[in-house]
Order: structure tokens, then sequence, then C-alpha cells
């Protein structure tokens, strides 16, 4: 593909907006019927409504012509919560609920295989991580944050840290966001969790921005880390220079959401178990509640995040995929988006805000990841869906609509 290129859509949603996210529509997304979007280099050059002129005007100064005019062009899919670096599967696992009995393989035994599976690096990525990203990309997700923590040894996470650097701006998978996830859950090495809290915050913590972190995050659930163990990790990581994420009341309420709220964190991930003080909490931050309805349906969990109310309350919603080998082993956002309709109530435009511009507000911090919205200027992340009406954004689910991703100005995936 030509570096000077422009892509004819049915219609482009551009999600550039100043409209909050709940009630909104895609008319407030900006819709531009008969759309054309021109790239040069790695960024979008015009995007206007086609006309004779300018499609001329394109020819004659060398541009390329992409054909989807039976597509819906939107901006690149941002997922907010993603730990792709693992070794191995969970099936097992996953056989033992479908026959109600207890699961007996557990993150642990991600953990050793992902040990494993890091003496030989370069194979780890190019054999196992590498063909899942591609994946991810094929299905429009152009920004990917991306957690370490199945390695829970120092040299194995900063060895995790390295890989997403070295391959974060690699044309053929999405962009990479790095989260530190040192605090995922305690190592076998380990008798207490407080214990281990102390050697990431003093062996770790201070050395992961040289390793590219753009984020730390922590598991606070009871059974792995408590508030408390959670913001003495996360204050030692803010002292250290890095934005926050957290992993919020999933199964259980124990103070996760309320403690990253008083640390300002930039994303509440899960927020399963939460209620009106936590609601409030993250209302008056500025944080984005991070939803994650695969693992919700995966675990067959009974309560779910108050997305609803939140947005209903003026917040703002991520959709994210929360891909990993136990809870949640989804590639897709085209199919988040389903299960955000599906389990929350969105519509099909708030669906859509949540795989764009709310996820991207909640990596914004980092300012590698795409923006979430199409603007001149802007990078050249985008996604043709297949589909004949906006509306039926999340309602298609388990296929991939992408017939092109384009990824920094680069035609990365055509179907």
């Amino acid at each position: 593909m030509a570096e000077r290129f422009f892509v004819r859509a049915r219609e482009i949603i551009t999600c550039s907006t100043s409209a909050p996210q709940g009630g909104v529509t895609f008319d407030d997304l900006e819709r531009v019927p008969s759309g054309l979007l021109a790239v040069v280099g790695s960024r979008i050059h015009h995007i206007e409504r086609e006309s004779l002129d300018v499609l001329r005007m394109l020819s004659k100064t060398g541009f390329e012509e992409v054909d989807c005019r039976d597509c819906v062009v939107v901006p690149g899919f941002v997922d907010a919560h993603c730990h792709p670096l693992f070794a191995g599967d969970r099936e097992a696992d996953f056989v033992a609920r479908t026959r109600g009995e207890k699961p007996q393989q557990g993150m642990l035994h991600t953990v050793e295989s992902t040990r494993q599976a890091l003496r030989d690096l370069a194979g780890f990525y190019e054999i196992t991580v590498r063909p899942r990203l591609r994946t991810m990309l094929a299905h429009g997700t152009t920004t990917l944050e991306t957690k370490t923590g199945y390695a829970l040894t120092k040299e194995g996470e900063f060895a995790l840290l390295d890989l997403i650097d070295a391959h974060r701006d690699d044309a053929d998978i999405p962009k990479l966001i790095a989260t530190f996830l040192g605090a995922h859950t305690v190592p076998p090495e380990f008798d207490s969790s407080g214990a281990y809290i102390d050697v990431l915050i003093d062996d770790c913590l201070p050395k992961v921005g040289a390793h590219g972190a753009d984020f730390a995050d922590v598991f606070c659930e009871p059974g792995f880390f408590s508030a408390e163990e959670a913001r003495r990790y996360l204050q030692a990581a803010k002292d250290n220079g890095l934005p926050l994420r957290a992993h919020c009341d999933e199964m259980a309420n124990g103070g996760a959401t309320l403690m990253a709220a008083k640390m300002g964190v930039a994303s509440f991930d899960h927020c399963n178990e939460i209620g009106e003080r936590e609601i409030e909490a993250i209302l008056a931050s500025d944080g984005v509640l991070v939803a994650c309805p695969a693992t919700i349906e995966f675990l067959g969990l009974e309560k779910q995040a108050p997305v609803r109310e939140v947005l209903d309350r003026g917040g703002t919603v991520a959709l994210a995929s929360d891909f990993n080998p136990g809870t949640s082993p989804c590639f897709n956002l085209q199919t988040i988006a389903y299960y955000g309709r599906r389990f929350f109530g969105m519509s099909a435009a708030e669906a859509l805000y949540a795989v764009t511009r709310a996820a991207a507000s909640s990596t914004r911090p980092s300012l590698r990841g795409g923006s979430g919205e199409l603007h001149v200027g802007g990078d050249a992340d985008c996604v043709a869906l297949q589909i004949d009406d906006l509306r039926e954004f999340g309602w298609y689910f388990g296929g991939n609509l992408a017939k092109r991703v384009v990824r920094g100005g680069v035609l990365a995936c055509s179907s």
C-alpha cells in the first residue's frame, strides 16, 4: 500500500465529540455519509464527504484508492484491559466449570507455563504471542493495553516489559501500551502477600520505567491483595512516576474501588461488586470504569458492573476484552460490544464509544496509543466494518466484520 491513500466508505463515524457517553447518538459521534478519509504517512490528511472534484484531486496527487463503499469506517478499537503474555492454556479449568467442579489449575499453572516459555523469549513471542496480537488486529483492535503478570519474578516481569517495548510499534500488531502487573497474584516462592508486595516496592517499581512501563496495575481482591497492600504498591508506583490502573472488586468487595479512587487511578477495572459509595467515588474521579463483560459471561457471575447507572449519571465506561487464559479467552472487541449491549443495556452508539473514545481516555496518559477518534492530523487508525446499518454494531457477534484495518497509516489487514 502506498504512503498516500484514501478510503471510500458508505459512511464514516469519527467519534469526535464532546457529548457525554450516556445517551450518545451516532449523530453526536459525527457522521460523514459517503465519506472519504485520506492518509499521508501515519496521519489522517483529511476527512470529508466524497465529491467528484475531491476524487480527481486525490488521483492527480498520487493517492491510491481503497474501496470500502460497502462499509462503515470507525476509529480503530482500543482494548483497555488485556493479558496476552502467557503460555499454555487453562482448558481443563473450563471443562471443570462446565461440569460444576472446582477448577484445579488456576493462575499459578499459567505462571509455571509462562516461566518455562520465557527461557526462549524470541520463540515465545513469535510462536505464541505474535499470532494472538495479529488476530486482535485483524478484528479491529489497533491499540492494546498489554499487561505483564504471568512471570512474577523480577527478571521475568522485566523480560515481559522488554518484549512489549521491543514490539510496541510493529506494523503487524496493535500498538502496545505496557502495564506492569507485578501484583497479579502471590508467586509460589512467597508465603505471604505482604512480603511479596515489599519486594515489588523495593526491587521492581523503581526500575520498571526503564523497561518501558506506561502504567502500574494491581489485582486488589480478597484472596489476592488487600486494599492496604494495593495502596502501598500503587503509592510506590506513583512515587516512581507511573500512572495507575486497578483491578477492583471483581468477585467480592474488598474496598478496592474506594482505595483506587483516593489513589487517582486512570481506570477502575471490573467493579462487579460495587455499590452506591463506589459509584459516587468513580463519578467524582477522573478515572474510567473499564467493564469486562466476557469475564462475567465466562464465569457465570451473578453480579455485574453498574454500567447503566454510571452512564446515566454522566460517567464514562470502556468495554475491554480482559483476554486471559483463565477467565476470558476472547480476542474480539466486536463480541465484547455485543456483551456490553446484552448485559448492560448499552446502545450501539454507546458501545462504539466504549471501545474507542472511552477506552482511549483510560490509556491516554501513556501518550502511546490511539485517540479513539478520527480527526485531521491524528493517527490513521481505523476499521472498515461490513455492516448495512450502524445499529448492527454489537448486534452481530462471534465473527469478524472488519473488512479492512488501517493501523498507523498501514493497511494492516484485509478480508
